[in-house]
């Protein structure tokens, strides 16, 4: 009956180091960044806009662009503005899946809570403007370039598939 109760005692212990081993510590590592089936949103509906995002349920990525970079005019070249200073580039997941308002609402939401963070330190935002072919609109065409993120523990996320950002429709 000893060895019986001694046996156990290992097996509990034997145990119990399984499971503290096989939990996750709560970090969430980011494999990859592809959001190309996702539509690109913003708040505004003309050139004044400077937020632009992107929302996969728990995931969201969103470029902020500096004021008058978007102009109502065909673009003679590529416009392209550094991901540094006055643009940026955010990823984040959250706890729970989040909806246009967290973007958009007056006041800053505070929920869902910010699961992981990363900002891009590196990369071009590139933009060509063309006219409509119905003549009525422009369309701002955004591409990204060499971006590379880093996220709040200093890890670098480079596998990226979000060359193509989208395309912002503006009225004439």
């Amino acid at each position: 009956m000893k060895s019986v109760f001694k046996n156990s005692k290992y097996s509990l212990i034997m145990l119990h180091m399984i499971i503290l081993t096989a939990c996750s510590d709560g970090d969430i590592t980011i494999q990859g960044i592809d959001f190309n089936d996702v539509s690109l949103q913003t708040c505004q509906t003309n050139i004044e806009a400077t937020l632009f995002f992107k929302i996969n349920e728990t995931e969201s990525i969103a470029l902020l662009l500096p004021q008058g970079l978007l102009r109502n005019s065909v673009s003679e070249k590529t416009i392209e503005t550094p991901l540094s200073g006055s643009a940026s580039l955010h990823y984040r997941i959250f706890k729970e899946t989040i909806a246009t308002d967290y973007y958009c609402s007056s006041l800053p939401t505070i929920s869902p809570a910010v699961v992981k963070n990363a900002e891009a330190t590196t990369g071009n935002v590139l933009i060509d403007t063309y006219l409509s072919e119905d003549g009525n609109s422009f369309e701002h065409h955004i591409r990204l370039s060499g971006v590379s993120f880093v996220d709040d523990q200093g890890k670098r996320i480079t596998d990226l598939n979000i060359s193509d950002f989208g395309v912002f429709v503006t009225p004439k």
